[in-house]
């Protein structure tokens, strides 16, 4: 199989591109960072939301004679942060990549693409789910990219290719790890949620437990895409109390959410006091 794969220079595409390898496939990968060239892993330093290098390395994967089995949409960016403050150029970022960033590379892929061959999006638990404070600008994203993956399952199917919808839970990834610093510059500068922030950020990684690691998650994504008929929608360690949560009336979820964070803030203001 010939395999091209975003966001395979690290974590979840690396572990994804790694199953492909070992396997005797060949994998093209696209990422913003370096990569180290081996006999069946072609690197291709691009950035997805720059149209232009997409297409002069589809141009030349043409000229090569190159045809795909599968395209495989991992690339992405994560930081927390809220609707009331974020920068314009961050909330801009955030959309180019995770969403639009993946309707260029299928667009522009798609003529190298056999018949019968596949698209696999990775989306998140979160995508069907109510969004959450702090989370709600990745998760708005998340969304929308599972709500295109689905659209473009209809029209690409008409053309012989299946697409396929990953949703992961919480994956051990650099990316991931990214969440800690993201609340601690938002509660530093925050009018608003300043201490709410981290406090948030704490709850939520107790509520979601121990993260996958991301071998396991490339496992999923290597057997769908060769799967004959693989499943429409795969969710990988989805998180029951997420789930729980999003199935409360939207009312009770506010009061919820705003009594830990206010529960919290209490404490924690109660014990600023008694240091004074």
């Amino acid at each position: 199989m010939n395999v091209l794969i975003t966001g395979a220079a690290s974590g979840i595409g690396y572990q994804t591109a790694k199953q492909f390898t070992e396997n005797g496939h060949t994998v093209y990968c696209l990422d913003i960072n370096s990569a180290v060239k081996t006999e069946n892993f072609i690197p291709f330093t691009a950035d997805i939301t720059d149209e232009n290098s997409l297409i002069g390395i589809k141009n030349s994967l043409a000229e090569k004679k190159v045809s795909l089995d599968c395209i495989i949409n991992v690339a992405g960016i994560f930081f927390m942060d809220n609707f009331l403050e974020v920068a314009e150029k961050r909330l801009e970022k955030i959309f180019d990549v995770n969403l639009l960033g993946a309707m260029r590379v299928n667009k522009t892929f798609f003529p190298l693409l056999k018949r019968n061959g596949k698209i696999i999006i990775v989306t998140s638990e979160v995508a069907p789910l109510d969004p959450l404070p702090f989370n709600g600008i990745y998760n708005v994203t998340k969304t929308a990219l599972d709500a295109y993956s689905q659209a473009l399952r209809h029209e690409a199917g008409l053309l012989g290719v299946k697409v396929i919808t990953v949703r992961p839970g919480a994956v051990k990834t650099p990316l991931a790890d990214g969440s800690i610093p993201s609340m601690k510059e938002m509660s530093q500068k925050s009018e608003y949620f300043g201490g709410q922030a981290e406090i948030f950020e704490k709850i939520m990684k107790r509520f979601t437990g121990t993260p996958l690691p991301p071998e396991k998650l490339g496992k999923v994504i290597y057997n769908a895409a060769l799967k004959k008929r693989p499943k429409i929608i795969y969710t990988v360690h989805a998180n029951k109390g997420l789930k729980l949560l999003s199935i409360l009336p939207k009312r009770t979820q506010v009061a919820i959410i705003k009594k830990l964070l206010n529960k919290k803030g209490d404490k924690k203001q109660q014990t600023n006091t008694e240091s004074d």
